[in-house]
């Protein structure tokens, strides 16, 4: 079976712990264990035997992601090992080779190269960058017009921080509806808004709404590698027959920690911190495009990143290669979303690690004359 190189998490892998600045993550600076728990709870953790669990996820851990997705119940969710997890399994349960899939570009390419390589015809529909990269009505009816049997969105988006408008939503419920066609949203920056309300989840919308996501981006826990699946109780069920032959479950610890990061009041605790880190930094890097004139870029609504475009003649991953290598600064190319002249840049990182990183983007576009 033949997959095509995962270039952005490929690149990541081979340099992110080699730079001095490391801003190709898209989530908050990390929390810590005894940032999230009590001192009692976390010294318990010292004490605890490591041995299965709940290989589909603790009932308390379950029930406090259903709570976040309004008239969800534990039985509409399946814990997974991180959103990765959770978009493979689900897409494997619910798709077949020689099937059709839309997938909504510019985006993170999992479901790209992933259903190519398990033998689906996937197809990419582009979002309208003018528009605020929401959908194109035209170009999505056109897409569907031969059938397809799965849509996939990321919303909020990656790289590019913006949040589906009413409209595109209504475009993407009305038309899976119409073809009968699953509606695939990966929902892992909801909770990280910048500027404004939490995000409306697409769960419930539509009775093949399958919703993924993980603690990686806006609750600050990465390294948990714990994430979900919420949809009918047909998916998770046909999901957790695949995870039985991924990782057949997730850790004990990430899962116990897991549900004391979900839990209602902590929950909002934690996402608020990473809600102002987000606004603090955004309106950094805004200050600094609007003294640019070579850079520009479309405020993110959510996530951690920001998505820059510029107007000189250099590929992204010329820019990112020989920024990293000169400076000892990591960014994001747009090509690694397919979409070129762009970076993403992580804006949930520290503060002043945010500065130093622009303050030598300076430097290595000064000594290319492109300043």
């Amino acid at each position: 079976m033949h997959f095509d190189t995962f270039l952005m998490e490929r690149n990541q892998t081979l340099f992110e712990n080699g730079v001095e600045i490391n801003l190709t993550e898209s989530g908050v600076h990390p929390w810590t264990i005894e940032e999230i728990m009590p001192t009692d709870a976390a010294q318990e953790l010292l004490r605890l035997p490591l041995g299965y669990g709940w290989t589909d996820g603790r009932p308390d851990l379950r029930s406090a992601i259903a709570n976040w997705y309004p008239d969800a119940s534990a039985s509409n969710v399946l814990v997974t090992n991180g959103s990765s997890e959770a978009t493979m399994i689900a897409l494997m349960a619910m798709v077949n080779p020689g099937d059709n899939v839309l997938f909504a570009v510019p985006n993170f390419m999992q479901v790209d190269g992933l259903g190519r390589a398990l033998g689906m015809n996937v197809q990419r529909l582009p979002l309208l960058a003018d528009q605020g990269w929401q959908i194109d009505p035209d170009a999505l009816a056109q897409a569907v017009d031969g059938g397809v049997k799965l849509i996939a969105v990321t919303n909020p988006g990656n790289p590019t921080g913006a949040v589906l408008s009413s409209r595109s939503r209504e475009l993407l419920v009305e038309t899976s509806r119409r073809a009968g066609a699953w509606l695939m949203v990966d929902e892992i920056y909801r909770g990280g808004e910048i500027d404004k309300t939490e995000t409306e989840t697409f769960y419930g919308s539509y009775d093949r709404v399958i919703v993924t996501s993980s603690l990686s981006k806006s609750f600050a826990c990465p390294g948990l590698r714990l994430g979900w699946i919420v949809g009918p109780e047909v998916v998770v069920e046909e999901a957790a027959k695949r995870q039985d032959y991924t990782t057949i479950g997730s850790g004990i610890l990430s899962q116990i920690v897991g549900a004391a990061v979900m839990a209602p009041e902590n929950r909002e605790r934690i996402l608020a911190r990473g809600r102002a880190l987000l606004r603090e930094n955004a309106d950094i890097v805004q200050s600094w495009i609007e003294k640019r004139n070579r850079w520009s870029w479309q405020r993110p609504a959510a996530g951690g990143m920001a998505f820059l475009h510029y107007d000189f003649d250099m590929s992204s991953e010329t820019l990112s290669n020989a920024f990293r290598e000169e400076e000892s600064v990591f960014v994001v190319a747009g090509s690694w979303f397919g979409i070129e002249n762009h970076i993403r840049i992580g804006i949930g990182v520290k503060t002043e690690h945010l500065v130093e990183g622009l303050a030598r983007l300076d430097t290595f576009l000064a000594r290319r004359g492109l300043a």
